[in-house]
């Protein structure tokens, strides 16, 4: 395999590459018309480079091409445009991958195996979050593909012989509030002033976390009842068709509407933003300090998500039942397969009412 070594002459390193394995032999990296090989590490990447593609090597290899450099580069010249948010998080996955490879590691000297002892680093992690190391990892490489200093098709994580996998696992029964519960649950959080409004927005829309976590002021229609969950700046939405609206209920309405009056924010600022004015990431301590008040267990947010879709799925339209489209529609679903699957739950309850709500009075 090519690669880059250094020679000390007069007291200072100087690089050569050793290029015998594609017919190369040892060569001196210098500058054109200098007679000694060069001292900076940089340009003998560089000079390393262009003799691969001279003597016909894959288009570009790699070989002199840095891991921490190359990995600036990509987050700089951020490909996909993701947001903020989801670049902040690849930079924390790839610097780790720095870390454990090292600064100066080649590209394409980085092979399966080596991914597969860096993943071991991460075993006590769940698969997900692993599943989020390799995925930075892989879009690295494929943005490399694109800039040819990897051959095309060259990603050690797609050699990998069996990834971390998410194990589909159906729902458990408990996974959503009965009514009542749910009623229990968000009067705690206003007698406690801790994220009333966050709670009756996630309990009374069915929107996903990162959907409610990245609503606008503007995304809260007043005039027409409306929630809109909408792509901006601070989050994309899981699917295309995940953009849609939903009703604003006479109960959100009423968390709301003193909330966004009190605000004094602009409609493109964060309706829930943190105390750095940034996106909420976690929740789980506010929630269990609500779960206690309430004499509950603490809940995940996804629960918050079945409970919207089992009450929905207890409403009517017009004196008729409401029908699974509506409901698949207002989750962000492009068919009623998962509504069916996952997210209707045989409730104890069974309103007939025209809107969702969870009162405390109904219990």
């Amino acid at each position: 395999m090519p690669k880059m070594y250094t020679r000390n002459q007069g007291g200072e390193d100087r690089f050569y590459a050793d290029l015998r394995d594609i017919s190369g032999g040892q060569v001196a990296l210098r500058r054109p018309g200098s007679t000694r090989a060069t001292t900076d590490k940089d340009e003998a990447a560089q000079f390393f480079a262009d003799r691969i593609r001279e003597l016909g090597g894959a288009t570009s290899t790699g070989f002199g091409t840095p891991l921490a450099a190359f990995v600036e580069q990509f987050l700089g010249d951020n490909p996909k445009g993701v947001t903020e948010r989801c670049l902040k998080e690849t930079r924390f996955r790839l610097r780790r991958a720095v870390e454990f490879f090292g600064v100066d590691r080649s590209l394409a000297t980085i092979r399966p195996r080596h991914v597969r002892q860096w993943l071991t680093r991460f075993s006590h992690l769940s698969t997900s979050n692993q599943r989020h190391h390799l995925h930075a990892l892989s879009g690295l490489y494929g943005y490399a593909q694109e800039m040819e200093v990897v051959p095309l098709g060259y990603n050690p994580v797609s050699g990998l012989y069996g990834k971390p996998s998410v194990v589909p696992t159906r729902q458990r029964t408990e996974e959503f509030f009965e009514i009542d519960e749910a009623a229990r649950f968000l009067d705690a959080s206003r007698r406690l002033h801790l994220h009333s409004e966050l709670v009756g927005t996630f309990l009374l829309t069915g929107a996903r976390r990162s959907e409610v976590f990245g609503l606008l002021v503007d995304d809260v229609d007043f005039e027409n009842n409306l929630v809109r969950i909408q792509p901006n700046e601070h989050r994309r939405l899981k699917r295309v068709w995940s953009e849609r609206s939903v009703p604003l209920w006479p109960q959100l309405e009423e968390i709301l509407r003193p909330y966004v009056k009190g605000l004094d924010r602009a409609g493109d600022a964060l309706l829930f933003p943190s105390q750095t004015d940034e996106m909420i990431t976690d929740l789980r301590k506010p929630l269990g300090t609500i779960a206690a008040e309430a004499e509950m267990e603490r809940p995940r947010l996804t629960k918050f998500r079945h409970t919207y879709a089992t009450a929905r799925l207890q409403t009517t339209d017009g004196g008729s039942q409401i029908s699974l489209w509506t409901v698949a529609k207002e989750m962000g679903h492009k068919s009623v397969a998962r509504i069916e699957d996952t997210y209707g739950h045989a409730s104890h309850y069974r309103p007939r009412g025209e809107a969702v709500e969870y009162r405390v009075d109904q219990e």
